[in-house]
């Protein structure tokens, strides 16, 4: 008795077939991906003054090596992943306001960096701890107390620095920004400290480079403190002004004042 030959269905051909063409692909797609010329091979920079971009690349040969799921390599152009090499970054270097990493076909990436603009030292607390503030209140290094007066610095009596940190408020910050230059511009006194103190919330103080202290309400009107506190200069305190211990602007047209030697 003969024996029949088992026939293969064409269902099983065609998941074979399938199955070759899947690895195909998946082998295609592997070596498409190993392919040296498609490798991240060359970088650019651009934007960078105090930030030392030859370290800013050692981080991101960092994130080149490797290879995912152990075959795949990490410096592929198309595996790369620039969005979390740039959060990297930023986490490193708080020097940073913000980076730009693009990739350039086939091999070549272009990194693009905004170093945040130094406005002034901040210092809080009894710690003696300070550091440089940006434009913004972002505190990114740290920094020695300031005893001079051509480098603004503010003063907070309560409270620490912490490096890097949002340690003022932006609010606050863009106030004092605009009274300093209201004040400069109107009367030529220049800002050198500001001083914030805790439990007061709605003013601050500011020392000016003649050698006395204004203080200021922070939801004023601040073109007319400045123009109110020049005709003040003008009218009634004249020559005698280096004799100014403080100014107080924050009763509206009225100011009360005092001098060093009454």
């Amino acid at each position: 008795m003969r024996r029949r030959k088992k026939r293969i269905s064409r269902r099983s051909v065609f998941a074979a077939l399938g199955f070759i063409a899947v690895l195909g692909v998946l082998g295609g797609a592997v070596y498409l991906l190993r392919y040296p010329a498609w490798q991240i091979t060359e970088m650019s920079f651009s934007g960078f003054e105090r930030v030392v971009s030859v370290d800013v690349e050692a981080k991101i040969q960092e994130d080149l090596r490797g290879s995912r799921a152990l075959v795949l390599p990490r410096s592929s152009y198309f595996l790369f992943d620039s969005a979390e090499s740039e959060e990297k970054i930023l986490k490193d270097f708080p020097r940073l306001e913000s980076i730009q990493i693009r990739k350039e076909f086939p091999s070549k990436i272009s990194v693009v960096a905004k170093e945040r603009e130094f406005w002034a030292i901040y210092c809080a607390g009894e710690s003696g701890r300070c550091g440089y503030s940006d434009r913004t209140g972002f505190v990114y290094e740290e920094a020695p107390v300031s005893t001079g007066s051509l480098i603004l610095t503010v003063f907070r009596d309560t409270g620490n620095v912490e490096i890097p940190s949002q340690s003022i408020e932006q609010s606050l910050v863009e106030k004092l920004i605009l009274f300093s230059e209201l004040l400069s511009s109107e009367t030529g006194e220049e800002v050198e400290s500001f001083i914030v103190s805790g439990g007061l919330d709605d003013e601050f103080q500011a020392r000016v480079r003649s050698g006395f202290f204004l203080y200021v309400k922070r939801d004023d009107d601040f073109a007319r403190v400045a123009k109110t506190f020049k005709i003040f200069l003008e009218k009634e305190i004249g020559e005698k002004k280096l004799g100014l211990e403080y100014v107080d602007l924050r009763f509206g047209n009225k100011i009360f004042y005092k001098t060093k030697n009454p």
